[in-house]
């Protein structure tokens, strides 16, 4: 599995596509700072230019050079990841449009799958994670369930004996004041689970 993830870390580093598992399912990514690597994404997946594409990364460190965490942010990250919970920031200047919305936001989170987060760190940053579906289709959690014209779309596919667990996808939240949220989509983390850590749901 080394070997896999290297070569996979080598197509991502040379601004090539790849599918690769997360803890929920598996992604289409690529290096989340690189424009071009964005635009063919959206070309392969036909997603609409108005929704901006996730990110995950390999350690807190690496949202941090992508993104603005402040304390807040600091204090739900230390209880959250690596984990499947999304959180909507504020971007760096240097995020391209089509991952920061156009308020400038990002959404992002540390990845617990051992590969994904391995991924990211070999490849230096933060990799964008769409799930890994031409828009409209089914998220995938097993390997031989992703569609075959897709797989031959991208610079490689990474298998791997951690699957996904599918399910919910990753829950998607956005800070709204001290130890307050907003839930954007729900997921794998529950309201429940965030108000028992100490958080306000905001309606």
């Amino acid at each position: 599995m080394k070997d896999a993830i290297d070569q996979a870390a080598q197509a991502v580093r040379c601004g090539k596509t790849v599918i690769y598992p997360t803890e929920t399912f598996f992604a289409l990514g690529g290096l989340g700072m690189d424009a071009n690597v964005v635009d063919m994404i959206m070309k392969i997946k036909g997603r609409p230019d108005h929704k901006p594409l996730p990110l995950v990364a390999g350690s807190v460190r690496q949202c941090q050079d992508v993104a603005e965490l402040d304390p807040m942010a600091l204090i739900l990250a230390g209880q959250f990841w690596p984990g499947p919970l999304s959180v909507l920031v504020r971007a760096a200047e240097h995020v391209p449009r089509g991952v920061k919305d156009s308020g400038g936001m990002v959404s992002i989170r540390v990845t617990p799958h051992p590969d994904a987060a391995k991924l990211c760190l070999l490849s230096g940053m933060p990799l964008i994670a769409t799930s890994a579906n031409f828009s409209g289709q089914p998220s995938c959690a097993l390997f031989h369930d992703l569609d075959k014209s897709l797989k031959s779309m991208v610079g490689y596919a990474l298998d791997s004996a951690c699957r996904p667990a599918g399910g919910l996808p990753s829950t998607l939240v956005r800070i709204t004041g001290t130890r307050s949220l907003k839930i954007i989509r729900p997921g794998k983390v529950s309201a429940r689970e965030m108000i028992h850590r100490g958080w306000k749901i905001q309606s």
